[in-house]
């Protein structure tokens, strides 16, 4: 299986649905999710159950939820807010994000809130990072790799996924799901070699494997915005201490 790719079509989100369903867990509540999600649990899954994790961005994430119930004992989240999902809401209007709740109510999930830009995590704390759809809501790159690099292990593994199209699609729509009050962004080709690629390269973390960059189609619709595009996933090791 190749990890860091593009998501390409909708029968890859019914694969991954599929496969998180193998391993008794539950897809993303936003399914088409489900893709970078398995991504991020299949890679992890791997592992040592006793593993420092740690998912940025986690509010309303199914990764850390997840990773328990596949017997994940050292499980932490951070987020600039925590909102509450209320559990008479879920059985009706949003039963996927039932199995999420207990991510606010069981402490032995180790959740704060921080910017994941400038955490207080010790250093080497993590394993592994996840950052699923985080990193287009504002998050200044240079930042993002400084800080998964100082916080993670050496050969510590950091996972992350985020909106994509190969050419540059503007987006003037500032949505409430970015802190900072900017519209979000589509990350192009161009910005993912040049910058975000270049930035974590400048920061000692090196692609697991070459990215595929082939597409297909524009299988993400985001109501908000209007715009259409697809999802981009990428692991990197930390390759210094």
């Amino acid at each position: 299986m190749i990890y860091n790719s593009v998501l390409k079509n909708l029968s890859e989100v019914n694969y991954a649905i599929d496969r998180l369903d193998a391993l008794g867990v539950f897809p993303h509540p936003d399914k088409v999710k489900s893709w970078d999600t398995y991504k991020m649990v299949d890679i992890i899954n791997k592992a040592d159950r006793s593993s420092f994790i740690l998912d940025v961005g986690c509010n309303g994430s199914p990764i850390l939820s997840i990773l328990k119930r596949l017997g994940f004992q050292n499980l932490y989240g951070c987020d600039l807010s925590l909102k509450k999902i209320y559990a008479a809401l879920t059985d009706i209007v949003y039963p996927l994000y039932k199995p999420i709740i207990e991510m606010y109510e069981d402490k032995t999930f180790n959740i704060s809130i921080q910017d994941l830009e400038k955490t207080n995590f010790q250093d080497n704390m993590f394993d592994y990072i996840t950052s699923l759809s985080v990193i287009e809501h504002g998050v200044n790159i240079q930042n993002y790799f400084k800080e998964m690099n100082r916080i993670m292990k050496k050969d510590g593994i950091l996972l992350t996924s985020t909106d994509y199209w190969p050419d540059k699609i503007l987006n003037i729509v500032k949505t409430k799901h970015n802190p900072k009050h900017h519209p979000d962004n589509v990350f192009s080709r161009e910005e993912m070699e040049k910058n975000v690629l270049k930035a974590a390269e400048q920061n000692s973390l090196v692609l697991t494997e070459p990215i595929d960059f082939v597409y297909e189609d524009k299988v993400v619709h985001y109501d908000v915005t209007g715009l259409d595009y697809t999802f981009i996933f990428f692991a990197l090791k930390k390759s210094k201490s």
